[in-house]
């Protein structure tokens, strides 16, 4: 009885084995292809990651060029403000010069000479004005390019990482 049971354990192992081995082949295969498939979830989730942090980065740069943009162009309207105040300055010494040719008494001569130092000095201090306006202008226009390239960075960045989410996608 002990050597039939031995036998047909011989037996059943027998033909058992090569299944057994089967099974373990498919078992391998099977959790290999679970691993690649956690690596592309885990690749993918990275480049999502990667995107929404860039997405959000991008905005915070589009709202500082748009600050940039605006004080640039505050300074640019300060500047137009200095040479339309130049002009209207310019145009009254020169008046005020006309004026003093053609007068006719010593006073309205001497209001008129104080009248011109006053003009003068105001087209002095209109010069130091719109160079602290050029400065402040030039300033202004440095930071808009620093924040548009940053922001082109930002942005190429951006693709590259959609390109990457999109390489990643089995379609």
């Amino acid at each position: 009885m002990l050597n039939r049971f031995v036998l047909l354990v011989l037996v059943w192992l027998a033909f058992m084995s090569p299944s057994l081995a089967q099974k373990q082949d498919t078992d391998v295969q099977t959790l290999k292809q679970i691993l690649t498939e956690l690596r592309a979830i885990h690749q993918d989730m990275r480049v999502t990651e990667t995107t929404q942090l860039l997405v959000a980065e991008l905005q915070m740069q589009q709202a500082s060029v748009i600050r940039a943009t605006e004080s640039a162009d505050t300074a640019r309207v300060k500047l137009n403000g200095v040479h339309l105040d130049q002009k209207r300055a310019a145009d009254e010494l020169a008046r005020a010069e006309d004026h003093l040719d053609k007068a006719q008494n010593i006073d309205e001569r001497n209001a008129l000479s104080q009248e011109i130092d006053r003009r003068k000095s105001d087209v002095a201090s209109l010069k130091a004005i719109e160079r602290d306006s050029n400065s402040d202008l030039q300033a202004m226009e440095q930071r808009l390019r620093n924040a548009e390239d940053k922001l082109a960075n930002i942005e190429g960045e951006l693709n590259a990482a959609i390109s990457r989410l999109g390489a990643n996608d089995p379609k």
